[in-house]
């Protein structure tokens, strides 16, 4: 089974990468923050992968992390998420956020942070709750926190007259290590201006 793709990187788009390795050019749909986290054309890269077996093909789909894989492949075993779906859910934030609204049981914060439906976004928190064991080392509750910062900065953000496309954008664009509401505030307003 295909776990990893090593090779020079010939073309790189926002929703797939073409890895040439021993002769062959493997196609690799991955999200748009891959993407923009692959080195420049013609340099080595690596990513771990996971084969998507249709009726009428074979999907491979790459990742920059082994955490990344392991998220998809989780979200992948959750009746009614296919790998498009879980794809576009890696790719849409840091992970530790998505594990620690799940792990919390947070399917208001996956609706919200993600744009998963409410459904959704409960099955995943039903199914996925209690398979995180690997991710334990992970501060979770600090990421909750984090989240829960942010949906308070998108009220104040609203309340300033910013329209929800730009908070979710400038959100979605904040540095991973920054905490507490007042300092994610001042970077958003950076980032929005």
């Amino acid at each position: 089974m295909l776990y990893s793709l090593s090779g020079k990187l010939i073309i790189k788009k926002p929703q797939f990468a073409v890895i040439e390795t021993s002769g062959f050019g493997l196609k690799v749909l991955i999200s748009e923050k891959t993407s923009k986290n692959l080195p420049k054309i013609e340099s080595k890269t690596k990513l771990f992968c996971s084969l998507a077996v249709r009726r009428d093909g074979v999907d491979v789909y790459g990742f920059l992390s082994e955490k990344d894989l392991e998220v998809f492949e989780l979200l992948n075993s959750v009746s009614g998420i296919g790998p498009k779906s879980a794809l576009e859910i890696t790719g849409v934030s840091n992970i530790e956020k998505f594990l620690a609204a799940v792990s919390g049981a947070r399917a208001d914060i996956l609706e919200k942070s993600w744009g998963i439906g409410k459904k959704k976004a409960e099955r995943i928190v039903l199914e996925l709750k209690d398979k995180l064991g690997k991710f334990k080392k992970i501060n979770l509750k600090g990421e909750i926190l984090d989240l829960d910062f942010d949906k308070d900065l998108e009220s104040v953000l609203k309340n300033l007259g910013y329209k929800q496309k730009e908070i979710e954008e400038a959100v979605k664009n904040l540095p991973e290590n920054l905490a507490g509401l007042e300092k994610r505030l001042r970077a958003v307003l950076k980032i929005i201006k």
